[in-house]
């Protein structure tokens, strides 16, 4: 009896074990982040023959794209050239007619097909153009579009393939409030459904996030902008990894901001980084709070390194192929520039 007893602990001890390590696996806790690399001697000016006003960028193909949030001309969105930075054309043209934008969004990149999918929050549709089309035509507009579902309208997102795309998207809970959750969109049927997983400790404004996503290292990860958390999921929407920074369940978290935007690269989790008070205040002006430091993380959540700009930046994205980081940055004389990625 005396045998059987201890081999049915020995057995239990063994399954609890497993269990912990399971959940350290997944639950991640990083108190400190001390790994800095300071980078702000080393950024170099991409100027411009355009001027531009604060805007997302990103990268397809051999293009730089910079999508105007608060345009200054009479088109939002320009491409140049990745490796030289040469301007080629400007499109996206801003009004109310067919084919134009009144309040622009993100945009989701089907690679494969070459094409930009523009969201334009005013009429709640998403734009489709093809890049072949933007280069050949200077005046060109789009006559294809979806429209946005009201109940679950996507935000920011990335295509899985040619008709799938994952992201974040708003649902709105009243005139005043709203949460955000993961959803699937298939372009073809328009149809669009919740998806995968949400951590449940986040809730209202804490689950607003930015969304990156990896199809080649099979992951996506939502990065948190009302609370230190990351959390990493695999293609079908199972969470890998939540990643709690040292902001974590901190006294006046919701007072602070986290994180703002992130994108992938080599497998790694690039994500920029504020973890301060969410409102800058300076003498009668008031604005949120904006970057200045990017994490960076395994795709298993552990971390690796900080990079110091030293400077303010509003969006960034990653050039695999030249391994440099591109970002807006609004408290520099030329508002674009780039730096080397740190080596290993």
């Amino acid at each position: 009896m005396k045998t059987r007893a201890l081999l049915l602990y020995s057995f239990l001890m063994f399954l609890i074990g497993c269990n912990t390590n399971n959940a350290s696996k997944t639950e991640i806790v990083q108190k400190h982040r001390d790994i800095i690399v300071d980078v702000s001697e080393s950024i170099v000016d991409i100027k411009t023959e355009i001027l531009l006003g604060s805007s997302h960028l990103y990268i397809t193909d051999n293009f730089l794209i910079v999508a105007e949030i608060s345009p200054k001309n009479d088109k939002c969105i320009h491409l140049f050239n990745k490796n030289s930075f040469e301007y080629l054309s400007s499109t996206g043209i801003i009004g109310r007619g067919p084919g134009e934008i009144t309040n622009l969004g993100r945009i989701g990149i089907d690679e494969n097909n070459k094409i930009l999918w523009v969201v334009d929050h005013g009429k709640k549709v998403m734009h489709k153009f093809p890049l072949d089309s933007i280069l050949a035509n200077n005046n060109f507009k789009p006559t294809s579009c979806l429209n946005m579902n009201e109940e679950l309208l996507l935000v920011d997102f990335g295509f899985l393939n040619d008709s799938i795309v994952l992201g974040r998207a708003l649902h709105p809970l009243s005139h005043s409030t709203f949460d955000m959750t993961m959803t699937k969109l298939n372009v073809n049927t328009n149809e669009i459904e919740r998806f995968g997983y949400e951590n449940p400790e986040c809730s209202g404004k804490k689950t607003i996030a930015t969304f990156s996503l990896s199809v080649e290292n099979n992951f996506y990860v939502n990065c948190y902008d009302e609370c230190d958390l990351l959390t990493i999921c695999d293609l079908d929407g199972n969470v890998k990894h939540n990643v709690y920074g040292p902001g974590w369940n901190d006294k006046d978290q919701d007072k602070k901001a986290y994180y703002f935007g992130s994108d992938i690269f080599n497998g790694k989790i690039v994500a920029a980084y504020i973890g301060y008070l969410e409102f800058v205040f300076k003498g009668n002006i008031t604005r949120g709070a904006a970057p200045s430091t990017l994490i960076v993380f395994e795709k298993d959540g552990r971390y690796l390194k900080t990079i110091n700009t030293g400077y303010e930046f509003e969006r960034f994205c990653i050039d695999e192929e030249n391994k440099r980081i591109i970002a807006y940055f609004i408290d520099r004389e030329e508002p674009l520039g780039y730096f080397n990625i740190p080596v290993e």
